[in-house]
Protein backbone atom coordinates (compact mmCIF):
# COMPACT_ATOMS: atom_id res chain seq x y z
CA UNK A 1 0.00 0.00 0.00
CA UNK A 2 3.02 2.30 0.05
CA UNK A 3 2.29 3.40 -3.52
CA UNK A 4 -0.86 5.08 -2.18
CA UNK A 5 1.01 7.05 0.50
CA UNK A 6 1.63 10.22 -1.59
CA UNK A 7 -2.04 10.42 -2.55
CA UNK A 8 -3.13 9.97 1.07
CA UNK A 9 -0.58 12.36 2.53
CA UNK A 10 -0.45 15.32 0.16
CA UNK A 11 -3.89 16.79 0.94
CA UNK A 12 -3.62 16.68 4.78
CA UNK A 13 -0.03 17.96 4.59
CA UNK A 14 -0.93 20.83 2.26
CA UNK A 15 -3.92 21.84 4.40
CA UNK A 16 -1.73 21.68 7.51
CA UNK A 17 0.78 24.07 5.95
CA UNK A 18 -1.90 26.47 4.65
CA UNK A 19 -3.68 26.61 8.00
CA UNK A 20 -0.34 27.23 9.75
CA UNK A 21 0.47 30.06 7.34
CA UNK A 22 -2.89 31.68 8.02
CA UNK A 23 -2.55 31.33 11.79
CA UNK A 24 0.99 32.68 11.83
CA UNK A 25 0.05 35.72 9.76
CA UNK A 26 -2.88 36.30 12.13
CA UNK A 27 -0.50 36.12 15.12
CA UNK A 28 1.88 38.55 13.44
CA UNK A 29 -0.97 40.96 12.81
CA UNK A 30 -2.72 40.79 16.17
CA UNK A 31 -0.16 39.51 18.68
CA UNK A 32 1.67 41.76 21.13
CA UNK A 33 5.14 40.96 19.82
CA UNK A 34 8.51 42.58 20.31
CA UNK A 35 10.67 43.03 17.17
CA UNK A 36 12.72 39.93 18.00
CA UNK A 37 9.67 37.68 18.35
CA UNK A 38 8.13 39.15 15.21
CA UNK A 39 11.25 38.43 13.20
CA UNK A 40 11.62 34.88 14.54
CA UNK A 41 7.97 34.02 13.84
CA UNK A 42 8.23 35.61 10.39
CA UNK A 43 11.29 33.47 9.69
CA UNK A 44 9.26 30.46 10.82
CA UNK A 45 7.03 30.95 7.78
CA UNK A 46 9.84 29.31 5.82
CA UNK A 47 9.11 26.01 7.57
CA UNK A 48 5.44 26.23 6.61
CA UNK A 49 6.34 26.93 2.99
CA UNK A 50 8.79 24.03 3.01
CA UNK A 51 6.03 21.65 4.14
CA UNK A 52 3.73 23.15 1.51
CA UNK A 53 6.41 22.45 -1.10
CA UNK A 54 6.73 18.85 0.10
CA UNK A 55 2.97 18.44 -0.17
CA UNK A 56 3.11 19.87 -3.69
CA UNK A 57 5.73 17.29 -4.72
CA UNK A 58 3.57 14.53 -3.25
CA UNK A 59 0.68 15.94 -5.28
CA UNK A 60 2.77 15.55 -8.44
CA UNK A 61 3.50 11.94 -7.47
CA UNK A 62 -0.19 11.35 -6.71
CA UNK A 63 -1.31 12.66 -10.11
CA UNK A 64 -3.14 15.79 -8.92
CA UNK A 65 -4.68 17.97 -11.67
CA UNK A 66 -2.17 20.16 -13.49
CA UNK A 67 -4.03 23.46 -12.88
CA UNK A 68 -4.03 22.74 -9.14
CA UNK A 69 -0.30 22.02 -9.22
CA UNK A 70 0.43 25.21 -11.17
CA UNK A 71 -1.54 27.24 -8.64
CA UNK A 72 0.35 25.59 -5.80
CA UNK A 73 3.66 26.20 -7.55
CA UNK A 74 2.86 29.88 -8.00
CA UNK A 75 1.93 30.19 -4.31
CA UNK A 76 5.13 28.40 -3.28
CA UNK A 77 7.37 30.56 -5.47
CA UNK A 78 5.74 33.75 -4.17
CA UNK A 79 5.93 32.67 -0.54
CA UNK A 80 9.52 31.47 -0.68
CA UNK A 81 10.55 34.62 -2.52
CA UNK A 82 9.04 36.79 0.21
CA UNK A 83 10.65 34.85 3.07
CA UNK A 84 14.04 34.70 1.37
CA UNK A 85 13.92 38.45 0.66
CA UNK A 86 13.19 39.03 4.35
CA UNK A 87 16.22 36.91 5.27
CA UNK A 88 18.41 39.60 3.73
CA UNK A 89 17.23 42.18 6.27
CA UNK A 90 19.67 42.88 9.07
CA UNK A 91 19.05 42.43 12.80
CA UNK A 92 15.46 42.17 14.04
CA UNK A 93 13.88 43.92 11.08
CA UNK A 94 11.03 42.13 9.31
CA UNK A 95 8.89 42.83 6.28
CA UNK A 96 5.44 44.32 6.67
CA UNK A 97 2.54 41.87 6.60
CA UNK A 98 1.35 43.19 3.25
CA UNK A 99 4.35 41.43 1.69
CA UNK A 100 2.96 38.05 2.81
CA UNK A 101 -0.63 38.56 1.66
CA UNK A 102 -0.24 37.67 -2.06
CA UNK A 103 1.39 34.31 -1.34
CA UNK A 104 -1.09 33.57 1.45
CA UNK A 105 -4.01 34.43 -0.83
CA UNK A 106 -2.76 32.03 -3.50
CA UNK A 107 -2.22 29.30 -0.89
CA UNK A 108 -5.76 29.80 0.45
CA UNK A 109 -7.16 29.46 -3.08
CA UNK A 110 -5.17 26.25 -3.44
CA UNK A 111 -6.57 25.04 -0.11
CA UNK A 112 -10.16 25.86 -1.11
CA UNK A 113 -9.76 23.97 -4.38
CA UNK A 114 -8.19 21.04 -2.57
CA UNK A 115 -10.93 21.15 0.07
CA UNK A 116 -13.61 21.05 -2.61
CA UNK A 117 -12.01 17.89 -4.04
CA UNK A 118 -11.45 16.30 -0.63
CA UNK A 119 -14.76 17.37 0.92
CA UNK A 120 -15.27 20.62 2.89
CA UNK A 121 -15.84 18.95 6.27
CA UNK A 122 -12.82 16.66 5.97
CA UNK A 123 -10.65 19.53 4.76
CA UNK A 124 -11.72 21.81 7.61
CA UNK A 125 -11.02 19.19 10.28
CA UNK A 126 -7.66 18.24 8.74
CA UNK A 127 -6.60 21.89 8.46
CA UNK A 128 -7.72 22.59 12.02
CA UNK A 129 -5.91 19.67 13.64
CA UNK A 130 -2.73 19.75 11.58
CA UNK A 131 -2.57 23.53 11.34
CA UNK A 132 -2.81 24.08 15.09
CA UNK A 133 -0.05 21.62 15.98
CA UNK A 134 2.29 22.86 13.24
CA UNK A 135 1.67 26.50 14.18
CA UNK A 136 2.44 25.67 17.82
CA UNK A 137 5.68 23.95 16.81
CA UNK A 138 6.84 26.98 14.82
CA UNK A 139 5.89 29.41 17.60
CA UNK A 140 7.65 27.37 20.28
CA UNK A 141 10.77 27.15 18.13
CA UNK A 142 10.55 30.95 17.72
CA UNK A 143 10.55 31.31 21.55
CA UNK A 144 7.27 33.20 21.60
CA UNK A 145 5.93 34.78 24.78
CA UNK A 146 2.21 34.61 23.99
CA UNK A 147 1.52 32.10 26.73
CA UNK A 148 -2.20 31.84 25.97
CA UNK A 149 -1.37 30.04 22.73
CA UNK A 150 0.32 27.24 24.67
CA UNK A 151 -3.18 26.38 25.89
CA UNK A 152 -5.41 27.51 23.02
CA UNK A 153 -3.57 25.71 20.22
CA UNK A 154 -3.43 22.27 21.94
CA UNK A 155 -7.07 22.64 22.95
CA UNK A 156 -8.28 23.64 19.48
CA UNK A 157 -6.09 21.10 17.67
CA UNK A 158 -7.19 18.26 19.95
CA UNK A 159 -10.86 19.17 19.47
CA UNK A 160 -10.42 19.11 15.70
CA UNK A 161 -8.66 15.74 15.99
CA UNK A 162 -11.48 14.24 18.05
CA UNK A 163 -14.04 15.64 15.60
CA UNK A 164 -12.04 13.97 12.81
CA UNK A 165 -12.47 10.65 14.64
CA UNK A 166 -16.20 11.21 15.18
CA UNK A 167 -16.69 12.15 11.52
CA UNK A 168 -14.96 8.92 10.47
CA UNK A 169 -17.18 6.95 12.84
CA UNK A 170 -20.38 8.58 11.55
CA UNK A 171 -19.27 7.98 7.95
CA UNK A 172 -18.62 4.31 8.72
CA UNK A 173 -22.12 3.77 10.15
CA UNK A 174 -23.62 3.87 6.67
CA UNK A 175 -21.66 0.95 5.19
CA UNK A 176 -22.19 -2.79 5.36
CA UNK A 177 -20.29 -5.10 7.68
CA UNK A 178 -18.17 -6.65 4.91
CA UNK A 179 -16.88 -3.24 3.85
CA UNK A 180 -16.35 -2.17 7.45
CA UNK A 181 -14.37 -5.18 8.62
CA UNK A 182 -10.99 -4.21 7.01
CA UNK A 183 -11.25 -0.74 8.58
CA UNK A 184 -11.39 -1.79 12.23
CA UNK A 185 -7.62 -1.86 12.73
CA UNK A 186 -6.95 1.39 10.79
CA UNK A 187 -9.62 3.14 12.86
CA UNK A 188 -8.01 1.87 16.08
CA UNK A 189 -4.68 3.21 14.81
CA UNK A 190 -6.18 6.61 13.99
CA UNK A 191 -7.83 6.75 17.42
CA UNK A 192 -4.61 5.84 19.15
CA UNK A 193 -2.60 8.41 17.20
CA UNK A 194 -5.07 11.21 17.97
CA UNK A 195 -5.42 10.38 21.66
CA UNK A 196 -1.70 9.81 22.27
CA UNK A 197 -0.87 12.91 20.24
CA UNK A 198 -3.25 15.01 22.32
CA UNK A 199 -1.81 13.58 25.55
CA UNK A 200 1.76 14.32 24.46
CA UNK A 201 0.69 17.80 23.36
CA UNK A 202 -0.93 18.57 26.72
CA UNK A 203 1.80 16.92 28.82
CA UNK A 204 3.78 20.15 29.48
CA UNK A 205 0.61 21.90 30.64
CA UNK A 206 -0.39 19.03 32.90
CA UNK A 207 3.10 18.99 34.42
CA UNK A 208 3.27 22.80 34.50
CA UNK A 209 6.50 22.69 32.51
CA UNK A 210 7.80 24.82 29.69
CA UNK A 211 6.66 23.61 26.29
CA UNK A 212 9.63 22.41 24.21
CA UNK A 213 9.91 21.81 20.44
CA UNK A 214 10.64 18.04 20.56
CA UNK A 215 7.40 17.44 22.46
CA UNK A 216 5.34 19.37 19.91
CA UNK A 217 7.20 17.65 17.06
CA UNK A 218 6.11 14.23 18.37
CA UNK A 219 2.53 15.47 18.71
CA UNK A 220 2.68 16.84 15.14
CA UNK A 221 3.87 13.50 13.76
CA UNK A 222 1.07 11.66 15.55
CA UNK A 223 -1.64 14.09 14.46
CA UNK A 224 -0.54 14.21 10.83
CA UNK A 225 -0.15 10.42 10.86
CA UNK A 226 -3.75 10.16 12.08
CA UNK A 227 -4.91 12.43 9.27
CA UNK A 228 -3.05 10.32 6.71
CA UNK A 229 -4.55 7.06 8.00
CA UNK A 230 -7.96 8.68 8.15
CA UNK A 231 -7.63 9.76 4.52
CA UNK A 232 -7.15 6.10 3.59
CA UNK A 233 -10.31 5.17 5.51
CA UNK A 234 -12.29 7.90 3.73
CA UNK A 235 -11.14 6.61 0.35
CA UNK A 236 -12.06 3.04 1.26
CA UNK A 237 -15.53 4.08 2.39
CA UNK A 238 -15.96 6.05 -0.82
CA UNK A 239 -15.00 3.03 -2.89
CA UNK A 240 -11.87 4.63 -4.37
CA UNK A 241 -9.51 1.89 -3.19
CA UNK A 242 -9.94 -1.73 -2.30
Amino acid sequence: MTELLPARLFAPLALTAIAALGLLVWVLRNGDLCPGQRRRISDGLLSAWAVFGLALMLGVEAGAPQPLLWLGGLALATGLGTVLYQARLQGKRSLGLSWHYPALGLAVLYGLWLGWRMGPVWALLAAGSGGCVFTHLIMVRARHRLQAFNTLLPLAGSVFGVLWLLALLVRALGVNEAQLQPLVMPFVQVSGAVLIGALVWFAPLLRKEQTKPPVIAVAALLMIGALTLGQGIIWHLSGNIS
